[in-house]
């Protein structure tokens, strides 16, 4: 018979204050987080959830994301991200999930406790924009944006909490006048907040927060103590029978790049994927995908080893400056040097993609980034675009308020004798940051508010230098976009319903594009193994073959786990395939064709890669269409085809056996 597990859920009506907990049963089909936010997203699209997965109270690395879902303004369509270890302190509070409904009268801060046996909420009015400004107040430095208003939130309620079971979460300037804010927050520790912050970065979110229900924030914590918490003894067995090893010993096994990998001698996202992307690193507004393959291998030598990895790995890697992101985690994959944490692709956006190389200059950049609460993927694709539109007199500079294009030193570049690694990523730097700041605050340059698909095609609009064909980002419905994450793979440009996440598949061989579209399902319906369990994606090797057995095991649920994922992923895509828009520029179409080339420079002999190329070469628009088109369909096949058609995830036990390996 199956375990009817209680959830509970807290709604919280903030037009009047007022709040309550439910109760959900297991037959309502919620079994996580995502369950959780697309099923109130259905009843009310103007719903803005977060919560945690059925996980979060066992001792289980990796398994306190807390994850929040709502309609994106940047997507324009429902979507899903979450925060690295904020579950971990949610879980005192005794509920399982958050719903919010309506708005507040005034920018309001959430305060939740759970103490002395009881929950407690409440609604406090806060203007952010004095703290936005700057505020010093118990920092050891003032500090401006999103920065700022956290540490005011935890001085003037952070005496209300256990020191121990305590977090916050809040928004910066961006997400009042942009559609790109993100939600942030850091770990608190020793009575102190710390500089390992984690985002909710993807989809702007955090502008859906501010903008729809005016929320800049929230406090929250508590004392509640779990009746069913999973046992050490009995977590063990669930490794040992599939990895021959207890949780710690296979749990660090199977996350060895995020903590420090002896092939590399580095570790974490940034020294691992630096380290291993070699002619494929994406700099200067995508433009290496022209250079040849000598210039690009030069490029990542002398950039990129000799100097901005070597850097990281003196560092952060010799010292071992590694921290966790709030949670008990022995992988510790958050790397940081003094207040700046180091991940590759905010190191990579605001890197390489803006013609920065030198840790100093993008530390300058991506804090300010973070300050101002916006994404560091979505900014550094924004950011490389304009400046290659001004440094070519697509546009004008001084329509917009922005620095004179003379200021920046933007041009692909392979070797120290045509950039300055350090005094022109400088440059770079101080240059794209007057960019962000002339945005946000500068009405002259207002227009650029919209994100880079309504800036794109509005400036292409008013000059007649073509300036859209230069941008590279994805569509979806009337006006949404992303940036893609900084993979030079045709998967990262997929029709998937949510993109600007990993629900793709990202390997860089060249497969047809209704295989590829076929792996993106399966890639969505594992990763939400992780989402809908609020399990972090760096512990997905154990995670996807093991979760639903935990799970099955522990609340006795009668539940095809996979299946379960599969018709989530197919429901989402139901409801937002609609709104998938092909390639739309010319920059896009040039990065599927170089990708192509890449491989036939490889001497790939595949008759399918030599029609493409051949496609392309004739009309590469045309071609790139006609590809995106192909994913689509192999999708949409994939769909159709049912859970049953999903292979299942291996072991290293079942790899190691297995006739294919």
């Amino acid at each position: 018979m199956q375990h009817d597990i209680e959830q509970r859920e807290l709604v919280i009506n903030l037009a009047t204050g007022g709040w309550q907990v439910n109760t959900l049963h297991i037959n309502q089909n919620i079994f996580g987080p995502v369950d959780y936010g697309w099923w109130r997203y259905k009843q009310y699209p103007d719903s803005f959830t977060f919560g945690q997965g059925l996980l979060a109270g066992s001792s289980i690395p990796g398994s306190r994301r807390l994850v929040f879902c709502a309609f994106s303004p940047q997507w324009d369509g429902f979507y899903v991200s979450s925060m690295g270890g904020a579950a971990y302190t949610f879980h005192g509070l005794g509920v399982d999930y958050v719903a919010l409904r309506g708005r507040c009268a005034e920018p309001s801060v959430m305060i939740m406790n759970y103490k002395d046996h009881k929950l407690e909420v409440r609604l406090e009015p806060i203007d952010p924009k004095p703290y936005w400004e700057g505020y010093q107040g118990s920092a050891d430095e003032e500090l401006v944006g999103f920065f700022g208003l956290q540490m005011a939130l935890f001085d003037k309620y952070g005496g209300e909490y256990n020191p121990k079971k305590l977090r916050i979460f809040a928004v910066g300037p961006a997400a009042a006048n942009t559609p790109e804010g993100i939600i942030g927050s850091s770990t608190i520790a020793k009575g102190k907040i710390t500089p390992v912050v984690d985002w909710c970065g993807r989809g702007g979110l955090g502008s859906r927060l501010l903008q729809q229900h005016n929320v800049v924030g929230c406090v929250f914590g508590g004392d509640w103590k779990d009746p069913d918490l999973l046992t050490s003894k009995e977590l063990d067995g669930y490794f040992l029978e599939h990895f021959g090893q207890k949780v710690v010993k296979a749990d660090l096994a199977v996350t060895e790049k995020y903590r420090y990998s002896e092939k590399f001698q580095t570790g974490g996202t940034f020294g691992v994927n630096m380290y291993q992307v070699s002619d494929r690193l994406l700099s200067f507004n995508y433009t290496s995908a022209y250079a040849t393959e000598e210039e690009r291998r030069e490029q990542h030598q002398q950039f990129i080893l000799d100097h901005y990895l070597k850097q990281y790995n003196e560092e952060i890697i010799k010292p071992k400056n590694f921290q966790h992101c709030g949670e008990p985690c022995a992988v510790a994959c958050k790397k940081v040097n003094g207040k700046y944490k180091k991940d590759y692709e905010p190191y990579q956006a605001l890197g390489p993609q803006t013609g920065i190389f030198d840790q100093r200059a993008a530390e300058i950049l991506n804090d300010h980034v973070d300050a101002m609460g916006l994404d560091a993927i979505q900014t550094g694709g924004y950011l490389a675009w304009i400046m290659e539109c001004l440094r070519d007199d697509l546009i004008p500079a001084e329509a917009f308020g922005f620095p004179p294009p003379s200021e920046m030193a933007f041009r692909f570049a392979s070797n120290s004798e045509d950039f300055d690694i350090v005094e022109d990523s400088m440059k770079n730097a101080l240059y794209a940051k007057a960019l962000v700041d002339a945005i946000l605050f500068d009405e002259r340059a207002a227009v650029f508010r919209q994100g880079i698909r309504g800036a794109a095609y509005e400036m292409e609009r008013r000059y007649d230098t073509r300036p859209l064909h230069r941008a590279v980002f994805l569509s979806h419905g009337e006006y949404g976009y992303m940036v893609p994450n900084q993979y030079w793979v045709p998967g990262m440009g997929s029709p998937m319903p949510i993109m600007g996440k990993y629900y793709v598949y990202y390997g860089p061989e060249f497969l047809m594009p209704a295989a590829l579209g076929k792996k993106n399902v399966e890639r969505m319906t594992y990763e939400l193994f992780s989402d809908n369990t609020g399990i972090c994606r760096f512990h997905r090797k154990w995670s996807e073959s093991l979760t639903d057995e935990i799970l099955k095991s522990h609340f006795k649920l009668n539940i095809d786990y996979k299946a379960h994922q599969f018709n989530l992923a197919r429901e989402i895509h139901e409801c937002e395939s609609i709104k998938s828009i092909p390639w739309e520029t010319e920059r896009m179409a040039d990065l599927l064709l170089t990708f192509l080339e890449y491989w036939g420079d490889f001497g790939l002999k595949d008759p399918d890669l030599q029609r493409w190329m051949k496609l392309a070469e004739k009309d590469k628009l045309l071609a790139a269409q006609a590809f995106w088109q192909a994913i689509f369909q192999g999708q949409s096949d994939a769909f159709d085809a049912g859970a049953e058609m999903i292979p299942e995830i291996l072991t290293p036990a079942q790899a190691a056996a297995s006739s294919e390996i």
